[in-house]
């Protein structure tokens, strides 16, 4: 008979090319893996790995049990979600969402996991989209909903929503005009604000930088500075700016969807395929938040 958890180890340093890579997949020492795979070929009579300069490839007799391999882990998880959704219950999540376009979009995420999975415990972790890539992409954070531009590919659009200048005060009547942006130089917030005050030639400084949407939001309240934030993120003592205050318009927010491969399971990919499916219908039906 062979083991799960051996036939999961080894199409993980397959799929990574590495027995250090897979190691974080899988959670085991180097050690452990080697010794899992001495433990496997033993079960099936045959080597199953080579190393080349380009990684850990497989032999003939190892690639022939990778398409078993993959099958039956497949199945294995398959089972588990059917029974696990029979129970009511669906395990753990580590979502990642911004908080910015998080108010509008969080409560349409969390409607499709009460519906797919009402036992589903949920760890919601918030963070410029910069950031919720990378988490995702190094397995902090499992689905992740990230700003165009975050290295999404194809995925669909599954918010959408406008970008506003934000004041709570007179500091955008000042010249130079102060502004309270993200602290990242990569943010997409921070470029498309700063290249929109250069196309209007606006004179402006940074006098305030945080991660923290409340910290942003508090700074703009007080009369401080000017900030640039989801439409839906604007909360009673704040207001948008326009056009005819020399606050140019700015790109449309799109938010897509991502899921860790380092995590890859079926639970997850059913998963980010209900939201896709589900928040999708809501963008058609409703093209623009706000």
């Amino acid at each position: 008979m062979l083991d799960i958890d051996l036939l999961r180890t080894f199409v993980a340093i397959l799929e990574t090319g590495s027995f250090t890579a897979a190691s974080d997949v899988v959670r085991r020492t180097q050690s452990a893996l080697s010794l899992q795979m001495k433990k496997l070929e033993e079960q099936v009579g045959h080597p199953l790995l080579k190393r080349e300069p380009g990684g850990i490839k497989a032999t003939a007799e190892g690639e022939r049990l990778l398409i078993h391999a993959k099958r039956i882990l497949r199945a294995h998880e398959d089972a588990i979600l059917d029974f696990s959704r029979a129970s009511g219950t669906a395990g753990n999540l580590i979502l990642g969402i911004s908080a910015d376009y998080g108010q509008a979009l969080l409560p349409r995420v969390l409607r499709v996991l009460a519906s797919s999975y009402p036992k589903l415990s949920v760890e919601v972790v918030c963070g410029p989209s910069h950031d919720l890539y990378e988490m995702c992409t190094d397995g902090r954070v499992e689905i992740a909903f990230v700003g165009e531009g975050e290295g999404l590919g194809q995925s669909p659009v599954l918010h959408r929503e406008r970008l506003v200048w934000a004041t709570g005060g007179d500091a955008h009547n000042e010249d130079p005009v102060p502004l309270a942006l993200l602290p990242a130089e990569d943010s997409n917030y921070r470029r498309w604000a700063l290249d929109a005050l250069a196309r209007v030639g606006r004179r402006h400084w940074i006098a305030y930088t945080s991660y923290s949407l409340a910290g942003l939001q508090a700074i703009v309240r007080a009369g401080y500075a000017v900030a640039v934030m989801a439409e839906s993120a604007l909360v009673t003592g704040i207001r948008e700016l326009d056009d005819a205050e020399n606050f140019p318009p700015l790109p449309l927010l799109e938010v897509r969807v991502t899921r860790c491969i380092a995590k890859d399971s079926l639970f997850l990919r059913n998963l980010e395929a209900s939201l896709i499916k589900q928040l999708s219908e809501d963008v058609s039906n409703h093209h623009l938040v706000g």
